[in-house]
């Protein structure tokens, strides 16, 4: 793959956990496992039709799978591991930044 394309890439999968919505169900994700789109809808607070914008933008940078069953599709982390060490580095910075706002300002 050429480097253009793991740039493109790059800043896709972080455009795309750059919205708090977003963010915050890959982290429900992350932390309870696989859920059916009315418990993620029920625990993020937000309306159906929100949530499934937002998880077809995962699908589409190919953070999260799914499965359709008889009933219900359900939705899991692809790459839980590398998605974890990637939101723990976010927090980090997130954490260093707020502790040097009143500095930089």
């Amino acid at each position: 793959m050429k480097i253009l394309e793991w740039k493109f890439r790059g800043s896709v999968i972080c455009h795309t956990l750059g919205y708090p919505i977003t963010y915050a169900i890959v982290k429900l994700l992350l932390e309870k496992g696989p859920m059916g789109l009315d418990e993620i809808t029920k625990r993020v607070n937000r309306a159906k039709n929100t949530v499934c914008g937002h998880l077809t933008k995962l699908k589409l940078t190919n953070i999260i799978r799914f499965e359709k069953t008889k009933f219900k599709t359900i939705y899991w982390i692809k790459y839980p591991e590398e998605v974890k060490e990637f939101m723990s580095v976010c927090e980090k910075l997130v954490k260093r930044t707020a502790r040097n706002l009143d500095h930089d300002y």
